[in-house]
């Protein structure tokens, strides 16, 4: 495979994009929406607020214990992801060994009908401070000077009964009404920073399915240790709750 189609295959394993709009929400069930909360409202905002600095695999190590056996991650174009995949998937992404990134959120508030979920906004600042490795990939990119700016990004957390993260998604990015403007190229989260280090084609690939399906192909068929992070996880090992 030549280098130009390995890092579009990585990029495709961005959590979201400005067109995360596009994909439907899953559907609800009786698992997860109109049923009494569990946990105070304020247990509900601070867990929310220890997950997106310390937990989540994006500005620290990723926690697995701080994860529920039947997790899933959505995003606009990538997931459902299980507990093992994201927790892989985010490890091998790496960005919190390339980057010191602050997620400046805000707005935390209690969702009034999801059970145990807050809902709040992401816009993360910092700079690179290690070339960014990718496991299962060949890349080394070089650390960029530039600050980083990104743009405004809604998160919602679903929490279980004891205080684990049960469901986690990202909506598209505001690209209007930011403070400042964002060097990551109208792209949010991990596709954001592939533009930040100026590799822009390789990001706005991650809109292709059959590069995502791809990815997906080689992280199930490789070994563990040289495979690409997934795209999805295959759908009979996803958590029994999960519909879509």
């Amino acid at each position: 495979m030549n280098i130009s189609l390995q890092f579009l295959l990585l990029a495709a394993m961005a959590t979201t994009t400005r067109f995360a709009h596009c994909f439907s929400a899953p559907a609800a069930t009786s698992a997860t929406v109109n049923k009494q909360n569990t946990l105070s409202d304020q247990q509900i905002m601070d867990l929310a607020k220890e997950y997106v600095v310390g937990k989540n695999g994006f500005y620290a190590p990723i926690d697995p214990e701080a994860h529920s056996e039947d997790f899933v991650f959505r995003g606009g174009v990538i997931g459902p992801l299980n507990k093992a995949d994201y927790c892989t998937t985010m490890t091998k992404l790496g960005v919190f060994n390339a980057f010191d990134l602050n997620p400046n959120s805000f707005g935390f508030c209690v969702d009034p009908e999801l059970k145990n979920a807050c809902r709040f906004y992401v816009r993360y600042t910092g700079k690179q401070v290690q070339p960014w490795r990718v496991a299962g990939t060949p890349y080394d990119i070089p650390i960029s000077d530039k600050p980083v700016a990104g743009p405004t990004e809604s998160f919602c957390i679903q929490f279980d009964d004891d205080g684990k993260t049960k469901f986690f998604t990202i909506s598209a990015p505001m690209n209007f009404g930011n403070p400042v403007e964002p060097t990551t190229g109208g792209l949010g989260a991990v596709l954001g920073l592939f533009c930040h280090v100026g590799q822009d084609i390789a990001a706005k690939s991650a809109m292709n399915a059959n590069l995502r399906t791809a990815t997906n192909f080689f992280a199930n068929l490789l070994p563990a240790d040289v495979a690409p992070p997934k795209t999805k996880s295959n759908p009979e090992e996803l958590p029994t709750w999960w519909k879509e």
